[in-house]
């Protein structure tokens, strides 16, 4: 199946089914955060914590579909200069994302019907930052995707995209293998989803798909219902990739692997998943890349890759660039000081972690050092200024202090509660959000 056909069918499937289902209406009650376009998470990894977003920032959401993505970025751009430009294949699913922004009042975003592969021949110039989450894996040849998003990026701009991962999703394309076994090619989709539902019912109890929990939202009536479940389980074209193919196909467009994103991001560090010291030892000299590898088939449950990519191979802010801040961001914003009333040193303090409606709960080890460096996680005190003021405070070596902020910024960031950045000058301001 060539790409034109391949389109087709694609629009055909989100015309029918938009996906995900959205109801404009929740936008008047909650905000929903999508991984990658936090602004300070953005600025952070690929701008050097540098990035004006009030000076012409330019973003595109390629593959909007109903319209997370482009309704978060434009809530936060809301009283700045930044434009958001939405491009899907589907009528459907941008008629849901222009409601959702009309709930909004948001008037910041452009609005286009057209395949991302017709990029290099659109006249809509070049952007900073490029989301396509979900996309390049239902193309014929992801790599003119990727090319075709690369040809519209500015050349100190950065893409995030989210790709299908191979070790959690085998149960997946167990199941999409059946499907394209058992059920008839030419019926409807309603048939389709009808008769997989029943072929799922009918499946033994030890089947690999009957996780009671891993799918259900995307498939169920109460989560995305018949839309997930033909994205999931009946899409015409599904690839997926491991980590060495990402960074082939970041290498092919002369691109950079920044990071990976996402609550599974800390199980990209093997060091996070084994305890033997002997064992760790053996990817001690190991690339980064390598290292993704080796965690990958380690943790062997990442069902999607979410990654930044850039030309600039040291676009990331740095803790060793002291005139930075520490930015707390989402659940811990504004929190600093409850934080620091709430540590005790020598007992754990537990942290809780909800986006997408995934929840989970983190513990940090209270001590003096880290507890005094809360007082200061302001948004507007330097690095430099904090370890001078916990030496002074307590006595303890700037070395001691520089640790301790290293280990606090380890401890927040897979979770993207925190964030580097420059300080902000006084007239700098930027839209506050509630997000679920």
């Amino acid at each position: 199946m060539d790409n034109s056909n391949i389109i087709s069918s694609v629009k055909q499937q989100y015309e029918e089914l938009p996906y995900p289902p959205r109801n404009p209406e929740d936008e008047k009650k909650r905000l929903l955060r999508t991984i990658g376009d936090s602004l300070g998470e953005l600025n952070h990894s690929c701008f050097q914590g540098r990035k004006d977003f009030n000076q012409n920032f330019r973003c595109l959401v390629a593959g909007g579909g109903t319209g997370d993505s482009v309704i978060y970025l434009a809530e936060q751009l809301r009283n700045t200069t930044a434009e958001v430009v939405y491009l899907d294949i589907s009528d459907a699913a941008r008629r849901i994302a222009e409601k959702r922004a009309a709930v909004r009042g948001l008037t910041n975003i452009t609005w286009m019907t057209k395949s991302l592969l017709s990029l290099p021949e659109l006249t809509i110039g070049k952007f900073d930052y490029i989301n396509c989450a979900g996309v390049l894996h239902h193309l014929h040849n992801p790599e003119d995707g990727l090319h075709a998003l690369n040809s519209v990026l500015k050349d100190d701009g950065c893409i995030f995209l989210l790709l299908y991962a191979v070790y959690g999703r085998q149960s997946i394309y167990l199941m999409q293998h059946l499907f394209r076994e058992m059920i008839p090619q030419h019926i409807s989709i309603p048939e389709k989803v009808a008769l997989a539902r029943r072929i799922i019912a009918a499946l033994p109890s030890y089947h690999a798909f009957k996780n009671p929990d891993k799918w259900t939202n995307e498939i169920s009536p109460n989560g995305y219902g018949d839309s997930g479940l033909y994205d999931l389980l009946l899409h015409s074209v599904d690839r997926c990739y491991d980590v060495n193919e990402i960074y082939a196909l970041a290498t092919a467009a002369k691109l950079h692997v920044v990071n990976f994103l996402g609550p599974d991001s800390r199980y990209y560090n093997p060091d996070n998943l084994v305890d033997d010291a002997t064992i760790k030892s053996l990817w001690g000299k190991k690339t980064k890349q390598e290292r993704h590898s080796i965690a990958e088939k380690l943790f062997s449950h990442q069902i999607k890759h979410q990654f930044y990519l850039s030309r600039n191979d040291s676009c990331t802010a740095s803790i060793n660039d002291e005139g930075n801040v520490f930015i707390l961001a989402h659940e811990l914003a504004n929190k600093h000081m409850e934080i620091y009333r709430a540590i005790k040193p020598g007992e754990q303090l537990c942290l809780n972690y909800t986006i997408n409606n995934q929840k989970l709960i983190f513990r940090l080890l209270g001590n003096k050092v880290n507890k005094a460096c809360f007082m200061y996680l302001d948004g507007k005190t330097s690095i430099s200024s904090i370890i001078r003021k916990v030496k002074i405070k307590l006595g303890v070596s700037e070395q001691a202090v520089r640790l301790e902020l290293q280990s606090i910024f380890n401890f927040l960031y897979p979770m993207s509660w925190v964030y580097l950045e420059r300080p902000k000058s006084p007239a700098a301001s930027q839209a506050s959000t509630t997000c679920e």
